[in-house]
């Protein structure tokens, strides 16, 4: 099936400008994050909403800790409260850690009004500016402290659609693209205090992501005095016209949006190679940006695999039969980076490492 990637014409925008307008309105958002958009925004279609907050930590010493507060599998967004934490914990000297404790319904609670989520006795709260987050599992506690150190955002609305009738939604803001973080870990009796720097991010949809995404890239770095978070969604065949690629695309510095305009990104791929699941990857991207300010050019290569999950979940019946070929897995890896800026503005070349991945629903 034939890949478009959207036109960047004036038309086009045009109507992206109407359309995020549009979801501003009804979801009552202005041009800046605020801090009730990180608050429980599935807290009144629960039953049909899947919803998870995610902060993944890099230090100092190498090693890195990624936690994620969910209140449902996003692989069953109709399905009943199922409150979860993901932690991830991997030492410098490559030892992981991999858990995935579910608690009952009654042990999850989380507010509307800004981000304060409890989840058995792992908590996080915060306002944007600052996030304070305590874990507890088995051979591990934690207590993290992320401080912002660049613009909060969301692109436009931050929601996507994926059906005419606009019910299918994929929904994301950014509160802390770029932060520095403080740690207590204490792992196997070890303890750690620990320096370095942080990301958070909030999704929510309510609809199988599988059933209208065919894969995505994403990625964040902090290089040199800038911030980047890139994506690429690729939809499966939308409305008669195919797979569309879906860009997202945010530079900025510690007080300033340098852009988050998505239409000019493009991503090409190379190298591919194979990994765990019967899918691969590809070991170079290059994402370009072009337009009358001047372009932006990211290189990632020499990517390192630091997960690789089985994303299968059980099918009957006919649709068993259906996607008796699907694969899905999620790819994770750190990788080298160059960000060359060339704008009518400002020019800089500066390297350092990205944290991306690769999500496959077939």
């Amino acid at each position: 099936m034939t890949t478009h990637d959207i036109p960047d014409t004036p038309e086009v925008r045009e109507k992206m400008a109407a359309s995020q307008a549009e979801g501003m309105a009804a979801l009552g958002l202005g041009p800046v994050v605020e801090g009730w958009e990180d608050g429980y925004r599935a807290a009144a279609t629960a039953d049909s909403t899947f919803e998870w907050w995610y902060f993944d930590c890099q230090f100092d010493d190498g090693s890195t800790l990624v936690v994620t507060f969910s209140n449902k599998p996003h692989t069953d967004p109709s399905g009943p409260l199922d409150p979860s934490v993901l932690i991830i914990r991997q030492l410098s000297d490559g030892t992981r850690l991999h858990l995935e404790p579910h608690y009952p319904a009654a042990e999850f609670s989380a507010s509307p009004d800004r981000c304060d989520v409890r989840i058995g006795p792992n908590t996080v709260s915060g306002d944007l500016d600052r996030y304070d987050i305590h874990i507890e599992a088995e051979g591990i506690t934690a207590d993290v402290t992320i401080d912002r150190a660049a613009p909060s955002w969301r692109p436009g609305a931050g929601i996507n659609y994926f059906d005419s009738a606009r019910t299918h939604f994929l929904a994301w803001v950014v509160p802390v693209p770029y932060g520095t973080v403080s740690a207590t870990i204490v792992q196997d009796g070890a303890r750690s205090t620990l320096t370095g720097s942080a990301y958070h991010d909030h999704n929510w949809g309510n609809h199988l992501m599988g059933s209208f995404l065919d894969h995505w890239y994403w990625g964040r770095a902090h290089v040199g005095d800038y911030t980047v978070v890139y994506v690429r969604m690729t939809t499966k065949g939308l409305f008669g016209l195919g797979e569309i690629n879906i860009p997202t695309f945010y530079l900025a510095t510690a007080d300033r949006v340098i852009t988050d305009d998505l239409l000019p990104l493009r991503l090409a791929t190379s190298g591919d190679v194979d990994g765990p699941g019967h899918q691969t990857y590809p070991t170079r991207m290059e994402w370009t940006w072009a337009s009358e300010r001047g372009t932006i050019t990211m290189t990632a290569t020499n990517p390192v695999l630091i997960e690789s999950i089985d994303m299968h979940t059980p099918r009957h019946g006919i649709a068993k039969a259906l996607h008796a070929g699907d694969h899905p897995m999620y790819y994770d890896f750190n990788a080298d980076l160059e960000l060359d800026i060339a704008l009518d503005d400002l020019t800089d070349h500066v390297t350092g490492r990205t944290l991306y991945e690769k999500m496959m629903f077939r």
